[in-house]
């Protein structure tokens, strides 16, 4: 007692409720319960029983249910004894134990009678030894209701083990006998937290399931008693099997009850909790829809009147904006938001929850002010926040997170309002939401980080030297916390490198901290998840990129800025690639007993990021901490292998100009607040990289040419607008072109002397970063003077990383010969393209032989490309913003099997080219564009060495031209089989034969890009 009692004081003393959530305090709770009896020390209750009680109010809504039990239980004795020294919340709850227990003793005599009662059955009773157990047993468990004393609910655990041993498994009571362990063993559990008893518990369900017939009214109820227990043991243990196995239990349990009985909401809330518990720990976007369906349906079968009704529609809330942060649907966030006001309206304003709903009602608003810019969801945001934490107690451990909350809404608020009071307020609640958390608190570096947020803006207004210094810190202390998720640690991290100092220690500092972040997006998009859900995760970091690459060069350190830009661009491209050709691969063979141990603790790494830091407190953090050692311990045990020193390092120097022996490979980066500048890889060994400050160009400059251009190539396909309308979107798009001269590639293609081309046109491979993505560099100048073209002077490629142009360099196709041709000019429910059957024609004269589907659907296709080294598609293409691993080529199958960008990236291709006759195939969402996710990439990927695409909408009829054009110089005019090493050039002769047609209009020779070798 005298353990739990210094854990308790220490908890009151420092405000931190963190200390009684590990499973250490568990333990010394369970030991204390296990030698006394309640009712004969009354101490020791009050002790266990406050114990449990700031348990539950810092558990979330869910997970709370046994410490409230445990509270009520040990408290009671002091309460008859003691009221004050027993939280007012539970005064009501005795009470009503009053009240019942004088009606039941009017109705029945009272318990004790019952007892007597059973005790009397029992003597009279002339059955089986088992039968007299199981009553005895059931006697001796209502006796410990009554007074609680251990003895006697240890004694009747092992009457009912007893009767449950002693008949078959045919016996029809065995599945009675099996249920009435189960009872007693939840009860023994509840009472010492011994999850050995726990698993007994589940033991015991499982038979009692299998035992029962299938017409077994009770059958319901075990099925549901037995995926409570496997989803509890399951969080107690960490054991995923188990969870897995609760839902499948869950399920069956919901499948035999009823529409109206009145358990069905809590079994289909209880099957959604597993759910929402599995999609945390895997990210998996199938498993958490299911969970808000399940939701759904438990608020709807839940009556008005229901005291669990408001708990029911925050956790619909949750559920909710768990799917909206994934889909980025506003509908599901407008019922989120409606959920949480409802469940609001619902709680006493004197509830013990009420904090937690409020406080999710205040997330929902916050999200939905994001995403509309209403500012009255703002305000309401931060009337729930300021309402959520005026419901926290001083000491409670959710104190910090709604403090965090209300920072947030108020930064945004002042923000909108320009209101200097407003920024005050939040930069004061923030440093009160550090000041409460503990410093090995995962969560502390997201609130670390939304402090130096605030302190920034206020530097905005005015300068302040002190709100700078702390600033850093707060960026710097939030990065250093290994427990904190790697997402957190990134953010933190870019944001130390931007407000860095600009003196030499300043600029290594900035330098030391991108190259952290970037050591730390290996682990952002682990292969356990789906794709689109790693996609979701890279989104979230922002541009790194850019900012990596301008601290390294204000270092000092051009070659390091080119190290950095590879290791921060194709993230998921890396991944894929590693997978066929990587150092893991090579890895197996040198020595599979470090590659083996690589792979799980990766996995385990994974996990503990899925875990929830509220519910597991203080083990979590340390079992990071933990992990993250292993990891750096690992690392430096496989780079100690001969061969394997560079092992998940970023590419060095060396590796990146051996790729540029053929002509040099321009990264380009803007910045908002920072420089910009061209970093350029070459094959010369006394200069292997340049670099060219380009001190016009900003990130905001290159987004606004880019809304532009898309904008502009729009209006040139819009029928309904006038014919001059469109020709001045020609124009504007004439005019970004030259924009993207005079401030982009001319100065670049200055600095490698390439002033105007002779026979041997010389190559270059871009590389752009962020929004540049969108930009033709390939067709950047004034087209009016020959002289002043990229076009006019150089040979144009792009790759997505240099990694990826190494891979392509290196894998060959295995065949030389095989095309197919795949034309789809009437896909069903699209407009027809005219002239898709001529382009068809036209390869197909070109290259004799070449096969042509009549009616190609995507299984078909993707057969095809697997013998099939030159690919040249004429049909409709999709590019999904929204999730860009769904964007697509239009086959005759598409409504029900379109063939995406993940369709085709996960093959393992062999092939020379890949010519995409189609719409928009290399454009890919704005917060993706450096991970190369759109259609190009996804053929280049797969193995393609060289994919011609476009970046915008493309007129069939011109496009037949252009692909004439094309194959003519690929195939010497028909005479020889095609050149696919020349690819490059013949795409550049082809967009400048289409140009000499259509210079007015470079809708229509300006978007195709060659990607690759």
């Amino acid at each position: 007692m005298a353990a739990l009692r210094r854990r308790l004081e220490q908890t009151v003393s420092q405000q931190n409720v963190q200390t009684l959530l590990n499973d250490a305090a568990l333990r010394e709770a369970s030991k204390l319960a296990r030698v006394i009896d309640v009712n004969a020390d009354i101490e020791a209750d009050h002790v266990l029983g406050i114990f449990h009680w700031l348990r539950y109010q810092a558990l979330p809504i869910g997970s709370d249910k046994e410490d409230l039990d445990r509270a009520v239980w040990y408290l009671e004795p002091v309460y008859r004894a003691q009221p004050e020294a027993v939280p007012e919340e539970l005064h009501s709850v005795y009470e009503q134990f009053d009240r019942e227990e004088q009606e039941q003793r009017a109705s029945q005599g009272g318990l004790g009678g019952n007892v007597t009662a059973l005790l009397e059955a029992l003597m009279d009773n002339e059955g089986d030894e088992h039968e007299q157990a199981a009553l005895r047993g059931t006697a001796l468990l209502l006796s410990y209701r009554q007074n609680g004393q251990l003895p006697l609910l240890r004694e009747a655990v092992d009457l009912f083990r007893s009767a449950a041993a002693a008949v078959p498994d045919d016996d029809p009571g065995m599945a009675t006998h099996l249920a009435n362990l189960g009872v007693a063993l939840q009860m023994l559990f509840e009472r010492t937290g011994d999850t050995a008893v726990l698993a007994e518990k589940v033991a015991s369900g499982r038979k009692a399931v299998d035992v029962s017939p299938a017409d077994d009214p009770e059958l319901a109820g075990r099925l549901d008693d037995l995926a409570e227990a496997l989803r509890e043991l399951s969080e107690r243990t960490g054991d995923a099997n188990r969870m897995a196995e609760s839902v499948d239990v869950a399920r069956a349990a919901i499948a035999v009850t009823s529409n109206d009985h009145p358990d069905r909401p809590a079994r289909l809330l209880q099957l959604g909790l597993a759910l929402l518990t599995i999609f945390e720990r895997t990210g998996d976007t199938d498993t958490l829809t299911e969970s808000v369906d399940l939701s759904r349906q438990a608020v709807a079968a839940t009556p008005e009147n229901d005291t669990a009704l408001a708990a029911r529609l925050s956790g619909l809330g949750i559920t909710l904006l768990r799917l909206y942060e994934r889909t980025g649907e506003l509908a599901v966030l407008t019922e989120a938001v409606q959920a949480g006001r409802d469940a609001v309206a619902a709680t006493p304003s004197d509830h013990v929850k009420r904090e937690v709903i409020e406080s999710n009602l205040g997330v929902a608003l916050f999200r939905l002010f994001e995403r509309t810019q209403d500012s009255n969801h703002l305000a309401e945001a931060v009337q729930a926040a300021r309402g959520a934490l005026a419901a926290t107690p001083d000491h409670h451990p959710a104190r910090a997170r709604n403090l965090t909350h209300l920072a947030i809404a108020l930064l945004q608020l002042s923000e909108r309002t320009g209101d200097p009071e407003g920024l005050a307020e939040a930069i004061r609640v923030g440093r009160e939401a550090v000041t409460v958390s503990r410093d090995d608190d995962p969560d502390l570096s997201g609130r670390l980080t939304n402090l130096g947020v605030a302190l920034e803006a206020s530097l905005a207004l005015e300068e302040n030297a002190e709100h700078l210094t702390e600033a850093r810190q707060a960026y710097r202390r939030a990065g250093n916390n290994t427990a904190a998720e790697p997402i957190v640690r990134i953010i933190a991290f870019r944001q130390s490198a931007l407000l860095a100092g600009p003196d030499d220690a300043g600029r290594q500092e900035a330098l030391t901290a991108v190259e952290e972040a970037v050591a730390l997006l290996p682990q952002l998009t682990p292969r356990a998840l789906a794709r689109g859900d790693r996609e979701h995760r890279l989104e979230a970091v922002g541009a790194l990129a850019g900012v990596a690459a301008a601290v390294s060069l204000d270092a000092g350190r051009a070659e390091r800025a080119a190290e950095l830009l590879e290791a921060t661009r194709g993230v998921l491209v890396a991944d894929l690639v590693d997978a066929r050709s990587s150092d893991l691969g090579q890895l197996r063979s040198r020595a599979p007993e470090l590659a083996a141990a690589f792979e799980d603790l990766r996995h385990r790494r994974e996990a503990l990021d899925r875990r929830d830091a509220a519910t597991a407190g203080r083990e979590l953090t340390e079992a990071r901490r933990g992990a993250q050692a292993e990891w750096a311990q690992l690392i430096g045990r496989i780079r100690a292998v001969e061969g394997f020193a560079g092992f998940l390092d970023t590419p060095d120097i060396g590796a990146l100009t051996a790729q540029a022996a053929d002509g040099p490979i321009v990264y380009i980066f803007a910045n908002s607040g920072q420089r910009s500048d061209a970093v350029i890889l070459t094959g010369d060994p006394g200069r292997p990289v340049r670099t060219v400050r380009l001190g016009l160009l900003t990130e905001e400059a290159a987004a606004a040419q880019a809304n532009r251009l898309l904008t502009a190539c729009r209006d040139t396909g819009n029928p309904v607008l006038p014919l001059a309308a469109r020709i001045t979107a020609q124009k504007t798009i004439l005019d970004v072109l030259a924009w993207l001269w005079d401030v982009v590639t001319e100065p670049v293609l200055a600095e490698l002397g390439y002033f105007g081309a002779d026979r041997d046109w010389p190559r270059v491979w871009w590389c752009p970063v962020g929004v540049l993505g969108y930009l033709p560099l390939h067709a950047a100048g004034h087209h009016d003077d020959p002289s002043r073209t990229v076009l006019d002077r150089v040979v144009s490629s792009y790759t997505p990383t240099v990694r990826a142009l190494a891979y392509a360099r290196s894998h060959p196709p295995r065949s030389a010969t095989g095309t197919v041709v795949i034309a789809v000019p009437d896909a069903p429910g699209t407009p027809t393209l005219n002239e898709v059957g001529a382009e068809a024609d036209t390869v197909t004269a070109f290259i004799p032989g070449a096969r042509r589907p009549a009616h190609p659907t995507r299984d078909q296709v993707l057969a095809a490309l697997a013998a099939s080294p030159i690919a040249h598609f004429a049909c409709h293409g999709i590019a999904n913003w929204a999730e860009p691993g769904r964007s697509s080529l239009i086959l005759y199958d598409h409504q029900t099997a379109p063939l995406t960008v993940a369709d085709i990236s996960a093959r393992y291709l062999s092939g020379a080219l890949a010519y995409l006759s189609a719409c928009d195939t290399t454009v890919s969402s704005p917060t993706l564009t450096d991970e190369a996710i759109h259609l190009t990439g996804a053929f280049h990927l797969a193995g393609y060495q060289s994919v011609v695409g476009t970046l915008w909408p493309i007129d069939d009829r011109a496009a037949h031209q252009l692909t004439t054009d094309f194959y003519r110089h690929l195939t010497r005019d028909g005479t020889a089989p095609p050149d696919t090493g020349r690819t490059a050039h013949a795409l550049h002769q082809a967009v400048r034969n289409q140009r000499a047609r259509y210079g007015a209009a470079p809708t229509l020779w300006a978007a195709y890009t060659h990607t690759g070798v």
